[in-house]
């Protein structure tokens, strides 16, 4: 379970880096509209829903995710086609 939120973060992380220079586009409070699933190979994947989703359509989100012990970490980037 520790190893849920730090993809979170790193999502609006990137998020906030491809809008630098403009303004939030939604409220602070996102992170129930980011969902961290896996396939049934237990890779890991972002689910976007409600806004964010909305004002991320184009986007592709790669995530990857490591833990050991109490520790966790995460890496996400965004991609348009």
């Amino acid at each position: 379970m520790a190893a849920l939120w730090p993809p979170k973060e790193a999502f609006i992380k990137a998020w906030s880096e491809s809008l630098w220079g403009s303004p939030p586009p939604v409220g602070e409070h996102v992170h129930d509209q980011i969902e961290i699933i896996r396939d049934a190979w237990g890779r890991p994947r972002i689910r976007l829903l409600g806004e964010v989703a909305k004002h991320l359509e184009d986007v592709t989100v790669h995530v990857s995710l490591s833990h050991d012990g109490p520790a966790a970490i995460a890496m996400v980037t965004l991609s348009r086609p």
